[in-house]
């Protein structure tokens, strides 16, 4: 092992048992068993020895989302649980080094994010394809790494108040909803009204995850406009269809006497 990776596990080490996710410079040569200098050698200072600390988990956390992703399911919904469950057990088992990922400071400037953002959008782009989204892929992502992530800081923040699975397993099944399209009879007015709302989404999520992939006679101006057009209507809002006024079906049905 070289010096810097026995520096950089050592500080790692130092990160996961600490109480309020930091270390010092100095705890970390003792427990790499090198001088001040030699530390300063390699990373500069503690503030790039942290990053460093940080890149180490954002690889160990991409290494466990891509176990996750090589299973592919017939349904996004199945994929998606198995990413959000794989992301709560890995904040759960690493919360220092989850909330030092996902602080502002780094998050905004790690590329480790922008692949773990681009492996969900992959898979939610397959689920387009087959009609399985009721929204963009783009919109898709953000809500369901807003949705997990807020999830995991809070459960590692306040376990007494969100450590309850029942929480997080509520909190997944609900954006699965807003998301994806699962397969139902609708049953009534309202229920089909609603249906033929969603169904616009969907066919236009459908169609712009498809044009993703495939080959279209479609100019590099056609594709900008009609992706600009699809996302549009996949994220529009579902309409909300309004019950019918009281009397109003008596005075329907009097007048088609």
């Amino acid at each position: 092992m070289t010096v810097k990776a026995r520096i950089l596990e050592a500080a790692a080490e130092l990160l996961t048992r600490s109480a309020d996710a930091d270390i010092s410079t100095r705890a970390a040569c003792e427990a790499a068993g090198v001088t001040a200098p030699t530390l300063y050698h390699y990373f500069g200072d503690k503030e790039r020895l942290l990053a460093a600390v940080v890149d180490f988990g954002w690889a160990t956390f991409l290494e466990t989302k891509r176990t996750a992703a090589a299973v592919v399911h017939e349904h996004v919904a199945d994929d998606i649980r198995a990413g959000w469950d794989n992301h709560l057990e890995f904040a759960r088992e690493n919360p220092n080094f989850y909330k030092l990922m996902w602080s502002p400071a780094v998050s905004a400037n790690t590329a480790a994010l922008r692949e773990a953002f681009q492996m969900l959008s992959d898979r939610l782009q397959l689920g387009a394809s087959r009609g399985q989204l009721r929204v963009s892929v783009e919109t898709g992502a953000r809500m369901i790494m807003s949705a997990v992530t807020g999830a995991a800081l809070s459960l590692i923040s306040d376990p007494d108040l969100f450590g309850n699975p029942i929480y997080a397993t509520q909190l997944r099944e609900a954006v699965i909803a807003a998301v994806t399209v699962i397969a139902d009879r609708p049953t009534g007015m309202r229920s089909a009204r609603a249906a033929g709302a969603r169904t616009i989404a969907t066919a236009a999520a459908t169609l712009k995850g498809k044009l993703a992939v495939e080959n279209t006679p479609l100019t590099a101006p056609e594709r900008a406009l009609m992706d600009q057009w699809l996302t549009t209507l996949a994220d529009a809002p579902t309409a909300t269809v309004a019950p019918p006024r009281r009397g109003s079906q008596r005075k329907r049905a009097e007048r088609a006497k």
